[in-house]
């Protein structure tokens, strides 16, 4: 009788400590698959210890994984975060730092937050000098980085440097600046420190993930293969601002989704969640903005007191608005550290906004024909095409695979809900909203004055309108029904990653 009364408690303590001793094994078992390539690659020693850590945390972690799988066939966010662990591990040890696009100014950033600098400097700012040449100069490969692990970091040795990323908000920055925080404390070398940030992402992510996925009342599956688009996750497993900006857009538009659809009415704590993700969605990147306008839905929602809801969304609305205009003031205090490039491109903000205004026409052709020659290559992009610094060549063949798959998920989900007619068409002018207000905005500020197409446009600036775009195309009770999807699917998609990961392995050994 004890007996079994200890195993029901380990089995208990298991269940509830599933996901932590997960990411641990994840972790342990990814670290010896980096130290064995390494070792193999460049030492040229065949390491049967890191054969053996290896097979046993890859052991651990199966166990772990059908264990879960077997308790949580019906919980959809256990079963993705199951296979979320792993893969986003992987993302996070191969792919070096400073290695996603402008990474190397979100470090910075980052750094300068875990010393409390909130809000930065006009000057120069001020950052380890480890973590201006060891990372940027040295670390563009595994032989490099494995080198420079070993050096001993001088935390009091500064340098100078020009961040591009000064006027962003610290709160894009915060749980990163975590990592670099205990790095410190702990005296580790400035590489382990750039981990542990993008460490912390990746727990933020899953978090959010987990959670996102539980609330939404439909469209799970359709979240989860955005969730898996290797650009989506080498973005969220670095200290890029762009991996906060993405789980902020997926977990508000999940919790807008969950009030429209919930039975009982919102509550006080639920109108100030709201708020407060609204805010910080509008301030991450304005040209967002319009997400936050998704919430007007539910003025319709049957189970809201519409006057009381009106209030709340025109304050919302409002004060972030004003947050904005003063964010975008605010900024005007700082010199771009572009400043060449603009000058040798001829742009200009005030002078484009005079061109849109004389030639509204012409604006109009541009934004059509930019969307007409990148369109394709926008879709590819955001998707994962080219990872890093767009060097990084994934094959076409698991980008068109995945576009397949992320289609299917929208059939493939049995719903008791989804959006109405009308609730699809608005949710379609706010993407179109943000999709052009992207445009624009690098119209007006990277763009020459007059231009014929607008310049640097990237797919990635599209994904937190990804999570909209697919809940859109997702269904009521009519679906194709696929027998143990909830296995398959994320199986699919990890493999699909696998083939992501390689095309990183490959650039970087």
């Amino acid at each position: 009788m004890e007996r079994e009364i200890l195993v029901n408690k380990v089995k208990t303590i298991l269940l509830k400590l599933i996901f932590p001793i997960e990411f641990i094994v994840s972790l342990c078992m990814t670290y010896s698959v980096f130290r064995f390539v390494v070792l193999k690659n460049y030492v040229g020693i065949t390491s049967v210890k890191h054969i053996i850590y290896i097979a046993i945390a890859g052991i651990l972690l199966l166990l772990l994984m059908i264990y879960n799988y077997g308790k949580n066939k019906e919980k959809i966010e256990k079963i993705v975060i199951s296979f979320l662990i792993p893969i986003g591990m992987l993302y996070t040890i191969f792919m070096l730092p400073s290695q996603i696009p402008d990474e190397l100014g979100h470090l910075w950033r980052t750094y300068e937050i875990s010393e409390g600098k909130f809000i930065s400097s006009k000057e120069a700012t001020t950052v380890p000098a480890d973590l201006v040449y060891h990372v940027k100069s040295y670390v563009n490969n595994y032989q490099e980085f494995n080198t420079v692990l070993s050096d001993t970091t001088d935390y009091h040795d500064k340098v100078e440097v020009n961040n591009t990323f000064k006027t962003y908000p610290f709160f894009l920055y915060i749980f990163g600046a975590i990592g670099f925080l205990i790095a410190r404390i702990l005296h580790l070398n400035i590489l382990l420190g750039c981990y542990l940030a993008c460490l912390m992402n990746f727990i933020v992510l899953l978090l959010t993930v987990y959670y996102a996925i539980k609330i939404i009342p439909f469209g799970k599956w359709t979240i989860t293969s955005i969730v898996f688009m290797p650009m989506f996750l080498h973005q969220a497993t670095s200290t890029s601002a762009d991996s906060i900006m993405n789980i902020l857009s997926l977990l508000f538009i999940s919790f807008v989704v969950a009030l429209l659809f919930k039975e009982e009415k919102m509550t006080k704590k639920e109108e100030v969640g709201f708020f407060v993700l609204s805010v910080l969605l509008a301030l991450s990147k304005y040209v967002y903005l319009p997400i936050i306008f998704l919430g007007i839905l539910l003025v319709f929602s049957k189970n809201v007191d519409k006057k009381r809801t009106m209030v709340m969304l025109s304050i919302t609305f409002g004060i972030s608005i004003l947050l904005v205009i003063a964010y975008f003031v605010f900024s005007g205090i700082y010199e771009s550290p572009h400043k060449e490039y603009l000058e040798q491109n001829h742009v200009n903000m005030s002078g484009q906004v005079k061109e849109v205004v004389s030639h509204p026409i012409k604006f109009m052709g541009t934004i059509g024909n930019t969307l007409y020659l990148k369109g394709e290559e926008w879709i590819g992009m955001m998707i994962g095409t080219h990872l890093g610094w767009l060097e990084i060549h994934v094959p076409s063949l698991t980008i068109i695979t995945y576009i397949i798959v992320i289609l299917a998920s929208c059939f493939i989900e049995k719903n008791k809900v989804a959006f109405s007619l009308g609730q699809k068409v608005f949710a379609m002018l706010i993407s179109i909203g943000t999709i052009l207000l992207v445009i624009t905005g690098l119209y007006l500020h990277w763009t020459g004055v007059g231009a014929n197409v607008v310049e640097g446009v990237q797919g990635r600036y599209f994904i937190p309108v990804a999570f909209l775009l697919v809940l859109i195309l997702s269904r009521k009770e009519n679906y194709i029904k696929v027998k143990n999807i909830q296995l398959i699917l994320p199986i699919i998609l990890c493999l699909l990653n696998l083939s992501a990961l390689n095309s990183i392995y490959e650039f970087f050994k």
